[in-house]
């Protein structure tokens, strides 16, 4: 029986041999006949090194586009198995890493981020008068002059009597301030 299944594999890795060479010569029918012939084995192979079972299938097309892409570097006279398999596992190996790097930076999170926003309560505009009261009065009247009155830095300084970069400071802090109370 062991004599059988040896014949039986020795036969196979000839047929596969031969199979790939008329693939390298140009055959496309060599090639859909060896792709039927060596799917199901690379299928199983993935299958054990693939975490995502629905990403097997794609995985299997990336070996078989390396096979195609790769098929001049294939030496008759060695079998195909090794050279096959060594092309897949690298690929396996190059998916599994790219997956763990994407893990890696995707947070997890309790409520995914569009139904938090769908359920978070509409937000109202924020009250500027009151956040505006609460800046101390030298930077309040710095902002009010630049952003709301729209004045220049210049005319600015001159009518509250400071420099035109103790004014910046001023508008720069209220602006600060402004962004911890609003929560930006």
């Amino acid at each position: 029986m062991k004599d059988v299944d040896d014949q039986r594999r020795a036969e196979q890795r000839r047929r596969r041999v031969e199979l790939m060479v008329r693939l390298q010569q140009g055959d496309a029918n060599a090639c859909r006949l060896l792709l039927d012939d060596i799917g199901p084995s690379v299928v199983g192979f993935l299958r054990r090194r693939i975490a995502d079972p629905n990403e097997v299938e794609d995985v299997y097309q990336e070996v078989m586009l390396a096979l195609f892409e790769a098929r001049h570097t294939y030496q008759p006279e060695r079998p195909l198995e090794p050279w096959l398999f060594a092309i897949a596992r690298n690929i396996a190996a190059d998916h599994t890493r790219q997956h763990f790097a994407r893990a890696s930076w995707q947070e997890l999170v309790g409520t995914p981020p569009e139904l938090a926003t769908a359920t978070a309560p509409p937000s109202s505009e924020p009250d500027l008068a009151e956040y505006l009261g609460r800046l101390p009065p030298a930077q309040r009247e710095a902002f009010a002059m630049l952003k709301l009155e729209g004045m220049s830095v210049e005319l600015a300084a001159a009518r509250t009597g400071v420099s035109a970069g103790a004014l910046k400071v001023r508008a720069h802090r209220a602006y600060k301030t402004l962004k911890k109370l609003i929560g930006g």
